[in-house]
């Protein structure tokens, strides 16, 4: 049987990709080397195959490629209506319209067309008085089922459906145009801020229309008392971090031009990791750059970011994006997945910077995990069908290999990892670390109680995303919050990051009541104040060959906070002393969890030991100024291998071989 074919192609519309309105544009360029033309294209999204009709000429890529001018047409473009929705979608290319190759997977965010709507009583721009609110809210595509006024906190329903002969001419595709009235089901209560009208269609998803009206109640029937706005709220913790000594730049002895390579934008996980040490390592003089894939306007999530962030693009084939147009001394890759590899070594041809590749994970474990198969089923695979599985996201079995060999050395987040390099290679452990935000805040007693959790209600929190690698732990962790509820030990758990996959079977439905889900939060520092509300903080896992090989990032926030943490006896969990440093368990799966937390709720001096412990354990090992210095330290042995450096023979410095035989 024959390999599938491989294409060369790009797509170049910007993600991430929306519809809106339903309106899909998708562009890009696409072409078979071999035969030289451009293929037949479809887009498979919503159950629908949808093919490429829009052929534009490409004569940069038939120069780029040096193609004959029967490869011109081999930019498109298609254009399409989708259904409202998050949907997953293909892109996929033939030779012959018969055999179609998946050349892209990507998710497609469609929206439909915007609500409608307008207030017509009372006639002010700002209500005063507590009335209802009168007017008509309608949708031009979707069938609505409820309608809502929002303003400030505050929430309330409106009889809806009632009759309109004007709104048919202005929206006449909308269904409920001849039924578009509404009015609140009472006068307003008091409150303060916009007004927004909230529409539910009856596919259950919400539309938002903002009125020209602003709500400012200050007495209602219930409320004969002007509300006082002046009154001190319950808070979340203190309004600004500890104080710290604002540290000015110095001159490093000899400064560096260093370029970071990230695997997504600078929302992703590992950016934390990478934003703190190019901060430091600014401060310390050096100056610093981070390359990602695409969206480097994502920075603005880092706000007192000391280095500059550009998209892979702008780097082009010297990464001359440093001042005066200079390139880089050296690139410190983030982990060797696969969009990082291929940049590298277009970057690493075209220039002679020394190259560093950072490891912060077990990246075959992590590839069989995510495609549900073992190291002998992807080896025996075809190279192409191989590569089509590993994408840009993971790294390859074998190409990861050639970039470490490639590299002049390496960063680990942990020592296991060390074991994942070529013989010989020079390696620095380089542990994360905590802002000074995180640093032993107490808990918000009067925010708790307000929130309904008394003294004797534990709370536990955990911010990260749910993915299919650690599908298993986090359920874990939800249930041990199902069975201490279930037990006698009231329990909540706040839950902070994206959902990319779900729980198994009915463990979310279980688990809903206990759970309170605060979503992706778009700044890090705000998860310090929401942090402090919580008891204790829990690691869940075991020790296996995903465990081992990391490093938890939201360790250093756990223990800097001073709350006892429940770790399992694998990567900080080995180091961590039990009893004194934290709470250590073999197994941190749902009868440990659980089983930590009861002993912890029973043992208050246990829990004020381990609290004391976790901030002192957090002041002696997480340091971002020191990680920075110590990884600065490596740097300037890394480039000067003849300089001695402080560790066994085995890791020394070595020359950086060269790039040949890497492949893109």
């Amino acid at each position: 049987m024959n390999p599938p074919p491989e294409f060369l192609h790009e797509l170049e519309t910007p993600a991430p990709l929306c519809a809106p309105g339903g309106a899909l544009q998708l562009r890009g360029w696409c072409v078979h080397p071999s035969t030289r033309c451009a293929p037949a294209l479809r887009l498979v999204c919503c159950g629908q195959e949808l093919p490429v009709h829009s052929r534009l000429p490409r004569p940069d890529v038939c120069t780029a490629f040096a193609l004959p001018a029967a490869a011109l047409q081999c930019g498109f473009q298609l254009t399409s209506l989708i259904a409202p929705g998050v949907h997953l979608a293909r892109l996929e290319a033939s030779l012959d319209s018969s055999e179609w190759i998946c050349l892209r997977r990507f998710t497609v965010a469609a929206t439909a067309g915007p609500l409608q709507a307008a207030i017509e009583y009372p006639g002010t721009a700002t209500v005063g008085g507590s009335v209802r609110i009168q007017g008509w809210c309608a949708h031009p595509e979707l069938a609505i089922a409820e309608v809502w006024l929002h303003y400030g906190n505050r929430r309330l329903r409106c009889e809806h459906g009632l009759v309109r002969t004007d709104v048919p001419r202005l929206l006449p595709g909308s269904p409920d145009a001849a039924r578009a009235g509404f009015i609140s089901i009472k006068n307003l209560p008091v409150g303060c801020g916009p007004l927004r009208v909230c529409a539910v269609t009856t596919d259950g998803c919400r539309h938002f229309f903002a009125t020209d009206r602003r709500i400012d109640i200050r007495t209602d029937e219930e409320n004969p008392l002007p509300l006082d706005l002046s009154a001190a709220p319950a808070r979340l913790g203190p309004l600004q971090p500890p104080a710290t000594t604002t540290l000015q730049p110095t001159c490093a002895a000899t400064p560096r031009r260093i370029l970071f390579v990230l695997y997504g934008d600078m929302t992703s996980n590992s950016a934390l990791h990478v934003a703190a040490l190019a901060n430091e390592l600014s401060l310390q003089g050096h100056e610093c750059v981070v390359a990602v894939p695409r969206n480097a306007e994502t920075a603005r999530y880092h706000p007192h970011a000391r280095f500059r962030c550009v998209d892979f693009a702008a780097c082009g084939s010297s990464g001359a994006v440093f001042r005066g147009g200079a390139g880089p001394h050296l690139v410190h890759a983030w982990t060797t997945r696969e969009v990082v590899r291929r940049f590298c070594v277009r970057l690493l041809a075209g220039a002679a910077p020394c190259l560093v590749v950072h490891l912060e994970d077990h990246e075959a474990r992590i590839l069989e995990s995510t495609l549900g198969r073992s190291e002998a089923e992807l080896a025996a695979l075809p190279s192409t069908d191989l590569v089509a599985l590993v994408g840009e996201a993971l790294s390859h079995p074998l190409r990861s290999g050639e970039f470490l060999r490639a590299a002049a050395a390496c960063t680990v987040i942990i020592d296991r990892l060390q074991e994942l390099l070529p013989p010989g290679k020079p390696a620095r452990v380089i542990w994360p670390a905590a802002t000074a935000a995180f640093f032993e805040r107490p808990i918000p007693w009067e925010l708790r109680t307000a929130l309904g959790w008394e003294r004797t209600h534990t709370v536990l929190f955990y911010h990260g995303n749910l993915h299919p690698t650690n599908r298993d732990e986090l359920a874990a962790l939800y249930e041990a919050v199902v069975e201490l509820n279930a037990t006698g030990t009231p329990t909540t758990l706040l839950r902070a990051g994206r959902d990319v996959c779900a729980l198994p079977g009915d463990l979310g439905e279980r688990a809903a009541p206990h759970v309170v889900a605060l979503g992706r939060i778009g700044r890090h520092e705000h998860l310090a104040p929401l942090m402090a509300l919580a008891d204790f903080f829990v690691q869940p896992g075991e020790p296996d060959t995903f465990n081992d090989y990391r490093f938890p990032s939201k360790l250093p926030e756990f223990f800097s906070l001073g709350r006892p943490v429940i770790l399992p006896r694998t990567n900080l969990g080995t180091v961590a002393r039990h009893g004194l440093d934290a709470y250590i368990v073999d197994r941190a799966d749902a009868a440990g969890i659980a089983q930590a937390v009861r002993a912890l709720r029973a043992d208050p001096a246990l829990g004020a030991t381990l609290s004391k412990g976790a901030a002192a354990f957090a002041r002696e090992h997480f340091s971002w100024a020191r990680s920075a210095a110590h990884l600065a330290k490596f740097y300037d042995t890394v480039l000067s291998p003849a300089k001695p450096y402080d560790t066994p023979p085995a890791t020394k410095a070595i020359a950086m071989p060269p790039m040949v035989g890497v492949r893109v």
